[in-house]
């Protein structure tokens, strides 16, 4: 049943991209396809599609859209992967990586395969697969990507059932920090910003609050070199939320007025109701109605 519902949802796809005659806007269309077929994969955990969506890249004309279109697939691949503790979609994630080029897009898709496979090594209790996923990391050539699946390893070892594994997790979060702290490559500071948001969610996680505060002042600073409007908000509104976590989780009142400072670096409306409304749920919890008024004025 689940196949026979799967087929005519690839058919429909299909019949919709054939029925277009121009050439450039029906390669569009299978390349659209592509994402829904990847997206449908992974929510279903159901391979079909990705195989549907190998067979639609030969339908790609631009050679850059194809590279992309590969980026999705194996990054679906591997996700599920990590659901399925499959080696075997690992590898096959890890041969279709050679289909993407090299820069940007191989490094994205290097990221999730290599994410998967330290979750995979992890839940198996394969040492070797664990290891391989770090050595896999390392290779990636962006350092946003690199940083991004040392962080994602970090995690799936912390959160593994081995004791012996979470100084191994804090080993991760030390590389992933130290390669953004180094970086010269990153050019533009939402992403240094982005990442330095989730790395101090990720030392709060496993309980190192130094490096936590290390990384959340690195964030702030970082922040305030941001110009446009839009990126500026989203990244202030991160900050004050992981602040409030912060500072909920060890009780310490200036990191909630830093969360109440940050949120009102947030400018845009919509960033600005959905910090408004985190903070004030929390402060509420704690009764602090001093800052609770900040944010309410």
């Amino acid at each position: 049943m689940v196949n026979n519902t799967a087929g005519d949802f690839i058919k429909h796809l299909e019949d919709t991209a054939e029925a277009i005659k121009n050439d450039t806007l029906r390669s569009k269309k299978y390349r659209a396809g592509i994402a829904t077929l990847a997206q449908k994969a992974v929510e279903t955990n159901n391979t079909i599609y990705l195989d549907a969506a190998e067979g639609f890249t030969r339908q790609i004309i631009d050679t850059h859209d194809r590279s992309k279109a590969f980026v999705d697939i194996i990054r679906a691949t591997a996700r599920i992967a990590g659901n399925t503790s499959s080696a075997d979609l690992l590898n096959r994630a890890l041969a279709l990586s050679a289909k993407t080029d090299t820069g940007h897009d191989r490094s994205h898709c290097l990221q999730g395969v290599a994410v998967a496979m330290g979750k995979v090594g992890v839940t198996n209790s394969d040492e070797e697969t664990v290891e391989a996923s770090k050595q896999l990391a390392g290779t990636i050539e962006y350092d946003t990507y690199r940083s991004s699946a040392l962080r994602g390893i970090s995690r799936a070892l912390y959160d593994s059932d081995d004791a012996a594994a979470v100084g191994a997790a804090q080993e991760m979060a030390e590389m992933a920090l130290d390669v953004i702290d180094k970086s010269r490559r990153i050019k533009q500071d939402i992403y240094r910003v982005s990442a330095y948001v989730d790395l101090t969610a990720l030392f709060l996680e496993i309980g190192e609050m130094d490096k936590a505060r290390q990384c959340i002042v690195m964030a702030q600073s970082t922040a305030d070199n941001l110009t446009d409007e839009f990126e500026r908000s989203s990244m202030f509104q991160a900050i004050a939320e992981i602040l409030i976590r912060m500072g909920t989780r060890i009780k310490d009142r200036g990191l909630l007025e830093g969360a109440v400072q940050s949120y009102a670096k947030v400018t845009r409306e919509y960033y600005r109701t959905s910090t408004r409304r985190t903070l004030t749920n929390v402060l509420r919890n704690l009764n602090e109605t001093e800052l609770l008024e900040k944010i309410q004025k």
